[in-house]
């Protein structure tokens, strides 16, 4: 599947059309998978799993598709499935931000859980972003871990360190990111 999956990438950074077809079909449900993931840990319902995927999916038939491998290709996924949840959020919050006062009604009362959770979420994604400067790979454990769901082993691999050392990452930057956010 691994090979597979790397000859189809090939054959698309060649130009075969029907290869990036066949790519996408293989990747759908594992896509969707992350998609749902990254719903689930960031708390924002107000998209659902099928959408979020296609919208990930479309931005990356939108790259250069400068992909290495299987593995290389969802750990891209994982960043663009963040960066839709961010971008969504970022014009939901600005869209609520721009309407002034107003009447609360019943439909917008139900979105208040929907609104807090989009703001953690840019929050979140602020941090991290600072976090990425100061401290990269354990930025990119968090985001793999948290929007793309991989397993410790998996990003282990990815990245070529002991399950250990993500262990260890992953408690540094969950430390990190708790006094980030609440300074």
């Amino acid at each position: 599947m691994e090979q597979e999956f790397t000859d189809l990438i090939r054959s698309w950074q060649g130009g075969d059309v029907a290869a990036r077809d066949t790519l996408m079909e293989l990747a759908y449900a594992r896509v969707r998978q992350i998609a749902a993931q990254a719903i689930h840990r960031s708390g924002h319902a107000t998209i659902g799993p099928t959408e979020l995927a296609h919208e990930t999916l479309l931005r990356l038939l939108g790259a250069d598709a400068s992909w290495e491998d299987r593995r290389h290709f969802f750990h891209v996924v994982a960043a663009a499935t963040r960066q839709v949840l961010v971008d969504r959020a970022r014009r939901r919050c600005a869209d609520r931000r721009g309407g002034g006062a107003r009447a609360l009604s019943l439909e917008d009362a139900a979105e208040i859980p929907a609104a807090a959770a989009e703001e953690e979420l840019l929050r979140v994604n602020d941090a991290l972003e600072r976090m990425e400067r100061e401290h990269g790979r354990q930025a990119r454990i968090v985001e793999l871990s948290y929007f793309g769901g991989f397993p410790r082993e998996h990003i282990a691999a990815a990245l070529q360190l002991s399950v250990a050392t993500v262990d260890r990452d992953l408690r540094f930057a969950k430390a990190w990111l708790r006094l980030e956010l609440a300074g």
